[in-house]
């Protein structure tokens, strides 16, 4: 099994520009295509910007995207989707 440390930028604003002051946690999707994030895991901590993703399947091509969310359960778009090649 391998793994794969994904990286984001917390945001800082609300879609619509207002300073974001309720921000609880993140979701990290992943899976093997990138139009089926089908296994996700949630961060309930405001303060992290990375994640490690274990006991992933290698010889294979993984792809990850990330979800802010806060106290009142607003969800953000989904982040770029961005993909490692494990070996």
């Amino acid at each position: 099994m391998a793994s794969a440390t994904v990286t984001w930028n917390p945001p800082t604003t609300n879609a619509d520009g207002s300073a974001l002051t309720n921000l609880a946690g993140f979701r990290v999707y992943y899976g093997t295509s990138s139009t089926s994030l089908d296994s996700s895991v949630e961060l309930a901590n405001a303060g992290l910007t990375s994640y490690t993703v274990e006991n992933l399947t290698a010889p294979a091509t993984w792809y990850f995207a990330v979800k802010a969310y806060t106290t009142l359960g607003t969800e953000s778009a989904l982040s770029n989707i961005a993909s490692k090649t494990l070996q």
